[in-house]
């Protein structure tokens, strides 16, 4: 580990916390000061040019001609699909809402009306499987896919916030499921039905269900790959306690590293998204971490930041869903650090506000590799 590559995280101090998780070694940044970073997402596969109809923003999508086969689902499924999104757009909810109503639906009854629960609800019917509480209406109520999807998302409209909530977590708020990120796993395939209903309108939504924000845009081909984020770089310092830089105060092992650090030798090297991603924010700052943007993921899964990119480099702008290795900007030295270089922290789950100076980290060289990308 060089010391031209220690950076001023290292001087926060603190001391990882131990958390139990399924997140592999977590650790607590116990003093970071507020970061800039990139929050990349899990997307899935394909990739789609930018629509005025896709987004949270964006209008909703009028159901066209039903085909007959999307993915796995067929029939009545794809009925029952669109009913869905026509409660949706009936009550002038946009794309996003569409694709939640379906994504719920899939995780629920896999888009069929089913009329039988389980053991934690016995009483569960329908679509949405919604309980006989009086909170959804009348078992035909329950039982009928628009009228159903309809109390769904009046139900939806009532979470404080639910357009910025992570899909799964939105859902959950409504459905309230034993496991949070249950419906996760089915934010592609909801994206692809909700698309293939709409037609021409519906051109613009990512299969993978990324939508770009207002004046944002699809850029390159999404396929759910993983690469090197600053290709042609070394790894120059490791996630996990190092020791402080010199002149510093608090022993050899004072100080903890909350990411891992690459370097370009002899030159300054292109910093590209490490898979398909989504930008929420784009700040040039003079500050611990320097240059960097903000996004968030889709299935909440993980976040990550990348720090310390040359000042006016950043090439994405906010609200832009980018393919994996698609340029983001220029590797730099920029906020308190004693040499060029990324420094990049993994975040497990999504953050409801990546600029808040205290997140959980985990170490990114395990899922990197995981992954594929070598270093």
């Amino acid at each position: 580990m060089e010391g031209r590559f220690l950076d001023a995280e290292a001087l926060a101090g603190g001391k990882p916390v131990k958390k139990s998780s399924s997140a592999a070694l977590l650790a607590v940044g116990a003093f970071l000061f507020a970061p800039v970073l990139i929050v990349m997402l899990f997307l899935g596969t394909g990739g789609a040019k930018a629509a005025a109809s896709c987004g949270v923003g964006g209008s909703s999508v009028a159901v066209g001609n039903v085909p007959a086969k999307v993915g796995a689902f067929s029939g009545k499924q794809l009925e029952n699909a669109a009913a869905i999104m026509k409660a949706a757009k009936d009550l002038g909810l946009p794309a996003a809402a569409q694709i939640l109503g379906v994504q719920a639906a899939i995780g629920e009854s896999t888009l069929n009306v089913i009329d039988y629960g389980d053991a934690a609800g016995p009483d569960s019917r329908g679509l949405f499987q919604q309980r006989a509480n009086g909170a959804w209406g009348s078992y035909a109520d329950r039982m009928d896919p628009y009228i159903s999807a309809t109390n769904f998302f009046k139900a939806l409209t009532k979470v404080s916030g639910w357009e910025q909530l992570e899909p799964s977590t939105a859902i959950h708020r409504v459905q309230r499921n034993a496991v949070e990120n249950h419906y996760a796993q089915f934010r592609a395939p909801a994206a692809e039905v909700v698309k293939a209903l709409g037609g021409e309108a519906g051109a613009g939504i990512d299969a993978s269900g990324a939508c770009p924000s207002a004046g944002g845009a699809v850029v390159g081909q999404l396929s759910g790959k993983w690469v090197h984020p600053l290709p042609g770089a070394t790894m120059t310092s490791g996630y996990g306690p190092r020791p402080a830089p010199p002149g510093t105060v608090g022993g050899v092992l004072a100080n903890f590293h909350y990411g891992i650090d690459f370097a370009t030798p002899g030159h300054a090297g292109t910093i590209v998204a490490v898979t398909d991603m989504k930008i929420v924010k784009v700040r040039n700052m003079d500050g611990t971490f320097g240059t960097g943007v903000t996004g968030q993921t889709t299935d909440g899964k993980l976040s990550i930041g990348y720090y310390h990119m040359e000042a006016g480099s950043v090439r994405v702008k906010e609200g832009d869903v980018v393919a994996a290795g698609t340029p983001l900007g220029t590797e730099g030295a920029t906020g308190n650090v004693t040499g060029r270089h990324l420094h990049m922290e993994f975040f497990p789950g999504a953050l409801p506000n990546p600029m808040v100076p205290i997140n959980q980290t985990t170490d990114p060289a395990p899922i990197l590799k995981a992954q594929g990308v070598n270093f």
